[in-house]
């Protein structure tokens, strides 16, 4: 067995290692950074898509539907977006799309309609409240011929103030509602339907199905038109102004290419075109659609950008590119830090990292009133402003690294949240939002102590917020498991009730696995490793004796945790009575394996990789949850079910492998995820669908059922994956920086990576680390 090799050398005597030296000149890196049209997704069928690609441009975001112009889901606070923006149409049908393509600066839709092929463009325009559709009609007949087109330019949205939940507020047919009842996706899923389509769906109150069924029947596009919550005013042929009743949202239109006719309806209106082509001849229509609330100003901003389209369309671009290749330099303008440049010839691992970087940009809002700038958790349809503690702990060493003072600044703030009510924050309002996540103290833990091992601001801990140091925060995060503990009343007399109870509420923990819930491993060897490291903060402060209290803690869970192995790698969830529940999924392996594994017996290590090799991998993904699992076929939802997993668990899976001493299974599967990353940024999840879906050869697509986020951060672990698992950038409480990981298989540069103040390139080859610090 390959084992782990242990920490080497304080960071600043191990001349061996830290050499001082000039880095590679900064001309050098783009050749490694890949352009935007590199790391975009590719070309996709729209047949193997269950989630289309999204829209963002910094202060909001969109999903695109399956026909060619329209989008949903829009949200930019304070403005939010009902159904549909509108449908392209040709002899009166509705082309569904083919082809989709994701790229962070627009989302493109092919579609053909007998001998015409159609190509549309869709961009938001970077922190400005507008959208563009470029349109392109190609003849692709050997005769001339004429498109009738239509298109609809439907203005549904509102502005809605106060505090923002995951399940944002949004306008409907009657006006405001935040419950997701699915009206809106039975209008997506009919799009070029001959008859709206009619549902049952499980009602969703606070985010959580209630088990009330629904019967659904959706409003055709006509009657959207003509919902009475809007009206709307025209300007000649070209422009409309739609103004809702029940908030101060204007949204208006303009058509840059002239349309024969525009008619004038409620919510909006439709333009048509009458278009001869000639023999593979390309015709193409332009428009955009503005927000705000006065008349005014929307109409002169109409006016303005319809003028210059072509230069703002282009614009869109160059700004995305712009603040692309700027992320990655230090002393850039977005971030106090910058993203670590990778440099190696392994193009399957250079490809899955930089799709983190990729994911950072593209969720960066700049709009909220919280914080100048926040890296949201997740969207479209769902958090619009919304900041989940888990998610961002689940990438906290690369927050460090690439932005540590707004890190800090976040950490702050969200201290201020108690983490036995809420999971998280609205950027928009300021309060916390959701329900108690049992990941909530670990999370924040984590990220502090990412902070504090990355820019060595030890000072930080003597900071107060709330009346606590930071420090005596830290200890109540790591003794939280204690208070937690039913100990003592009946049904919990063993002394294994010492360990923290995370209560019956599985919504609270997986949410989806019934199982998973009072004792659980996972996040009980989360605590036992915030006991040690708090105990390593007090003992370099000089507070021995409370050191010495918080290991002799740890030590006393660790002999009541491992009374949970259920063996064949695999644990037991304990609930009252001495009742065990065998749960065969990846979070207690990624736990143990993370923060115990100095812990573990080889033994004991030994069976827990063979579980997730024959239960939990595939050829380019794996399963949260095995399918012999007892709770498996009740707990189906691609995140944490036997048939995806959340995009933060493969990092969390290689990670384990890592700490575990089996690094090359690690590097196996992070070049096992490069198909992955075609359709674009990382998601809240990936799906194994197909025939094949319950064996190995399971295909892989972002998920949609489930109620699940298009974009989602916690991918970006991916790229914390190469950091510390690849280059052993693992820094810890006594100055440390490098724990040789010990991958013999890779070779590779990594560039500005941002410890204790300076940056250094550290240098993985042939299984050796090394780290210069930069000039």
């Amino acid at each position: 067995m390959t084992h782990t090799k242990g920490y080497f050398g304080l960071f600043f005597i191990t001349a061996f290692l830290f050499m001082v030296g000039c880095s590679t000149p900064p001309q050098t890196e783009k050749n490694y950074i890949p352009s935007l049209e590199q790391i975009s997704g590719k070309w996709v069928k729209a047949d193997t898509v269950a989630m289309e690609p999204s829209l963002r441009n910094f202060l909001g975001q969109a999903v695109a539907n399956r026909d060619l112009t329209s989008i949903s889901w829009f949200a930019s606070a304070p403005y939010s977006g009902g159904y549909h923006t509108g449908v392209f149409k040709i002899d009166g049908q509705v082309p569904l799309v083919d082809m989709f393509r994701w790229q962070p600066y627009q989302t493109q839709r092919k579609a053909s309609y007998e001998k015409f092929a159609l190509l549309s463009t869709t961009r938001m325009l970077p922190e400005e409240d507008g959208v563009l559709w470029r349109i392109e009609i190609t003849n692709q007949n050997d005769q001339p011929d004429t498109a009738d087109i239509s298109i609809d330019a439907i203005g549904f949205i509102s502005q809605y103030g106060g505090d923002w939940q995951w399940w944002y507020p949004y306008p409907k047919m009657n006006g405001m509602v935040t419950k997701r009842d699915e009206e809106v996706e039975l209008v997506r899923k009919s799009i070029g339907s001959a008859t709206m389509a009619e549902t049952q769906v499980d009602e969703l109150v606070d985010g959580k199905p209630t088990g009330k069924k629904m019967t659904l029947r959706a409003p055709y596009d006509l009657q959207i038109l003509n919902a009475t919550k809007y009206n709307t005013t025209s300007s000649g042929k070209t422009s409309l102004l739609v103004h809702d009743t029940e908030t101060p949202a204007i949204t208006g239109f303009i058509f840059k290419t002239t349309p024969d006719t525009l008619i004038t309806l409620h919510s909006g209106g439709t333009a048509q075109w009458k278009l001869p082509l000639k023999p593979g001849e390309t015709k193409v229509i332009e428009y955009l659609m503005h927000y705000g609330n006065s008349d005014n100003a929307v109409s002169q901003q109409l006016n303005t950008w319809s003028t210059g389209f072509d230069e703002k369309f282009t614009q869109v671009k160059s700004v995305w590119e712009q603040r692309w290749q700027s992320m990655f330099q230090p002393n850039n303008s977005l971030f106090s830090g910058c993203f670590p440049v990778l440099e190696t010839e392994d193009t399957l691992a250079s490809r899955v990292y930089y799709t983190g970087p990729l994911t950072m940009l593209y969720l960066l809002n700049t709009n909220l009133p919280q914080h100048k700038k926040v890296i949201l958790t997740g969207g479209p349809k769902w958090g619009a402003t919304i900041s989940f503690f888990w998610d961002n702990t689940e990438w906290s060493t690369v927050q460090a690294v690439t932005d540590p003072a707004q890190l800090k600044e976040n950490i702050l703030s969200w201290m201020k949240v108690d983490p036995s009510k809420y999971y998280g924050v609205d950027n928009f309002g300021g309060k916390g939002v959701g329900n108690p996540y049992s990941a909530n103290y670990w999370a924040l833990f984590q990220l502090v102590r990412s902070y504090l091992a990355v820019t060595g601001d030890y000072a930080f801990l003597k900071e107060k917020v709330e009346g606590k140091t930071i420090l005596e925060t830290l200890e109540h995060y790591a003794t939280n498991g204690q208070r937690m503990a039913l100990f003592g009343k009946p049904g919990y007399t063993d002394p294994l009730y010492k360990l923290a109870d995370f209560g019956s509420d599985e919504w609270n923990l997986l949410e989806c696995v019934p199982t998973y819930k009072q004792i659980v491993p996972s996040f009980n060897a989360g605590y036992i490793w915030m006991l040690r490291e708090t105990a390593d903060l007090y003992a370099t402060a000089g507070d021995h004796a409370k050191a010495d209290q918080l290991r002799s803690q740890a030590t006393e869970m660790k002999g009541y945790l491992m009374k949970l192995y259920a063996g064949n790698g695999v644990w037991n969830c304990l609930y009252p009575d001495h009742k065990t529940i065998e749960v065969r999924h990846c979070l207690d392996f990624m736990f143990m394996g993370r923060f115990m594994a100095q812990d573990l017996s080889d033994t004991m290590k030994t069976e827990m990789i063979r579980f997730v090799d024959q239960e939990l991998m595939t050829d380019h993904w794996m399963r949260a949850q095995s399918l012999l699992d007892v709770a498996a076929k009740n707990s189906d939802r691609p995140d944490h079910g036997p048939l995806g997993a959340y995009d933060g668990w493969p990092a969390g899976t290689m990670d384990a492998f890592v700490q575990m001493g089996y690094p090359e299974k690690a590097l196996h599967f992070y070049r096992a995820l490069e198909p992955v990353t075609y359709e674009g940024s990382w998601a809240q999840s990936h799906e194994l669908w197909g025939d094949d879906k319950e064996n190995q050869k399971a295909k892989v697509r972002i998920a949609e059922r489930g109620w699940h986020a298009r974009d989602a951060m916690a991918g970006i672990g991916m790229s914390q994956v190469m950091l510390k698992c690849f280059f052993g950038f693992n820094p810890d409480l006594q100055g440390r920086m490098i724990k040789e990981p010990g991958v013999t298989h890779f070779n590779g540069t990594l560039r500005h990576v941002l410890f204790h103040g300076e940056y250094y390139t550290l240098t993985s080859l042939d299984g050796k680390i090394s780290a210069e610090k930069e000039k």
